[in-house]
């Protein structure tokens, strides 16, 4: 018998065996709560929220400082750091997922990563609802964690929300250095992990849309780690459900989920999904004096995809295809009516000859 069959037939076995204490996951969103729409702005193209905005009557320059007009002139502000944010959500679908904030009492772990493997500074708001609040510097891809423990019976539950964001910024320029660097994963923040797999020669304009097949990878401590349930929900209502196969990789096709009259279409409109990881391990474990037998892990991402280009697509090739018709069909009309014409002839009569 195959390790990967063995660790699915564990998993069935331990996730039945543990349906009375299933744990609802908590993970990070992007989508603001109606109460916070207000106080917020949308940037970048993952649409990254920002607490800071900006007044009416101030202006930013080419070079990025604010000015406020005055009777006497512009005043200098000092130019501060942008500050974005992820909403803490907890459930298994994005429509009926809530908003939540931790007790003050809750334990629990928050890192960011920088592109180059540094960590930087996040902290958690808490208020009516629980936010994390950061700043992207620097051109790549930032990790987000956020890491906490809960045990139950004999079972430690690990909750791992995690977030990658994408810092990009086109005044940068487009060289070959800016492509997406390498995925970093960090064992030494969380032994279980899911990482996305980089599409060749992708850039950081790179947007997943319907149609499109994604790659995450589970690993337990860097290695690849078959037999992960990943469990995939999108806005739209859509899921699947799958293992993690001898490689540790899961593969997904986006589900074209987005129908609009013609007049109606939004290439830029994005809907969001959530990946949920599910895995059981056996492992006799201590956490706050107390002995586990079972560790389960359970790993969110959330990001977003697009309707699918196909659609723009074939709008073009409709329009392309129609204009080459109507200039053949006028091209065809002249060269019918120019072979029609006939050539003037003058005929002369000399009745003298008569």
């Amino acid at each position: 018998m195959s390790r990967v069959l063995k660790n699915q037939i564990l998993i069935v076995f331990l996730f039945f065996s543990f349906q009375a204490v299933s744990q609802e996951p908590i993970w990070f969103s992007n989508q603001p709560p109606k109460s916070m729409e207000k106080v917020v702005k949308a940037s970048g193209m993952h649409r990254y929220y920002s607490l800071q905005r900006t007044s009416r009557k101030t202006k930013t320059t080419n070079n990025g400082k604010k000015y406020k007009k005055t009777k006497k002139g512009k005043t200098a502000y000092k130019r501060s750091a942008t500050k974005y944010v992820q909403w803490l959500r907890k459930g298994n679908s994005i429509k009926e997922a809530t908003y939540i904030c931790f007790p003050d009492s809750t334990n629990y772990r928050l890192k960011l990563m920088s592109p180059t493997g540094k960590e930087e500074p996040i902290s958690l708001e808490q208020n009516k609802t629980c936010y994390v609040k950061f700043e992207l510097n620097e051109e790549g891809y930032y990790n987000a964690y956020l890491i906490f423990k809960k045990g139950q019976q004999d079972t430690l539950y690990q909750n791992i929300a995690k977030a990658e964001l994408l810092s990009h910024s086109c005044r940068n320029g487009h060289h070959k250095k800016l492509e997406a660097r390498p995925v970093r994963y960090y064992p030494e923040i969380t032994d279980f992990e899911i990482i996305r797999l980089r599409h060749p020669h992708e850039d950081y304009h790179y947007f997943a849309s319907s149609g499109d097949t994604e790659t995450f990878k589970a690993l337990m401590n860097g290695k690849p780690l078959p037999g992960v349930k990943i469990t995939i929900n999108t806005e739209k209502g859509w899921s699947k459900t799958g293992f993690t196969d001898k490689n540790g990789e899961f593969k997904i096709q986006f589900l074209q989920d987005y129908f609009s009259n013609w007049q109606e279409l939004d290439k830029r409109k994005i809907h969001y999904y959530m990946l949920k990881a599910d895995y059981i391990q056996p492992k006799d474990i201590q956490y706050k004096n107390k002995d586990y037998k079972y560790v389960h892990y359970i790993l969110t991402m959330s990001d977003g995809y697009r309707p699918s280009r196909t659609m723009y697509a074939s709008m073009v090739w409709g329009l392309i295809v129609f204009l080459i018709a109507m200039i053949i069909s006028i091209a065809g009309i002249f060269i019918y009516k120019e072979r029609r014409k006939r050539p003037y002839k003058e005929i002369k009569f000399n009745e003298s000859n008569n």
